[in-house]
């Protein structure tokens, strides 16, 4: 399989919300994962969303909480809009979100966040977490 699994990486977004993430703190798998798929070798990565398997929502939730969140306010609204938007932009300008309405697709987060019912409840995105050793 890891012969011929590949990921397509949506092109749209802005940093730093998007594309980027960080490397040198607890949640850094988050970062390393997006800087991998951007930058990386590429070896996973198909630049041919007809040849990909599966696709990649590149925002870092990490910086969402940084820039959209306000401490302690516990009011996830500003997030809940950033997502809410970020995937009615891929689904208008691109047909693979709307061939199994997200089923194929996934974004990267750590589980104190990603795990919250109340942020990720795409009824038709299938969200997932890679671990490397």
């Amino acid at each position: 399989m890891e012969k011929i699994f590949k990921v397509y990486v949506y092109p749209d977004g802005d940093l730093p919300i998007a594309h980027d993430g960080p490397c040198k703190d607890i949640y850094s798998i988050e970062g390393r994962f997006l800087h991998e798929m951007e930058h990386g070798p590429g070896r996973f990565r198909t630049n041919d969303p007809n040849a990909a398997h599966v696709y990649f929502l590149p925002f870092s939730v990490t910086w969402m909480v940084k820039y959209l969140y306000t401490p302690l306010s516990y009011n996830l609204t500003p997030l809940k809009h950033f997502v809410s938007d970020y995937v009615r932009l891929i689904s208008m300008r691109h047909p693979f979100w709307n061939t199994t309405r997200g089923a194929d697709h996934f974004m990267l987060s750590c589980h104190d966040w990603v795990s919250s019912n109340s942020l990720f409840s795409f009824p038709t995105c299938f969200c997932f977490g890679f671990v490397w050793n």
